[in-house]
């Protein structure tokens, strides 16, 4: 009996060890889609204040951007007034221009806004059950899912926006400053 024993526990023992070494890769994460401008909200400029927080650094940037039917346009400026990043988005290319050395994703950032701002209707077309995507839009809360796993959090109070992108592992506040409609 203890030999049978003694059979089980070394089978169970190279089992588990088999078992550990099938590492399944954790999902690649989902890459946002970058939207057309042309469904995307009234034209509008915006200039907002922005802090962007990851990993225990803070970048603090002004941001200018305009959104028509035809193309996205962002500036990125330092306090000091220095370019940090430019972005303009046609709806078929997007072309980004970097002032000074920080790596900063322009179609992340694009499509994050993206989310924030383009309509419900248009969101659901494009982040699709489907393909794994799941959107919950509520008053002053979006949300966008990808295989049961939150991937944006954005939450609106008045003037400031809170974003929150988990598997980038950074959140970002935005304080809206002066925002104008334009007239087309």
């Amino acid at each position: 009996m203890s030999r049978l024993i003694r059979i089980l526990f070394l089978g169970s023992v190279c089992l588990m060890a088999g078992c550990s070494g099938l590492r399944l890769e954790p999902e690649a994460v989902a890459k946002l889609i970058l939207l057309s401008p042309a469904d995307g909200p009234d034209s509008v400029l915006l200039k907002q204040a922005v802090v962007m927080q990851s990993r225990g650094e803070n970048l603090k940037f002004i941001v200018v951007s305009r959104f028509d039917r035809k193309r996205t346009r962002l500036v990125a400026l330092m306090p000091t007034g220095q370019s940090l990043t430019t972005l303009d988005y046609d709806g078929q290319r997007l072309q980004q221009t970097v002032g000074i050395p920080v790596e900063l994703p322009g179609e992340a950032i694009l499509a994050t806004i993206q989310f924030s701002l383009w309509p419900t209707p248009v969101l659901n077309r494009h982040y699709s059950s489907e393909a794994g995507w799941g959107v919950a839009i509520e008053a002053n809360r979006r949300q966008l899912w990808h295989h049961g796993a939150l991937v944006l959090d954005i939450v609106y109070d008045e003037n400031i926006t809170r974003v929150w992108n988990y598997p980038e592992e950074y959140q970002v506040t935005i304080q809206t400053f002066d925002k104008r409609d334009l007239i087309q």
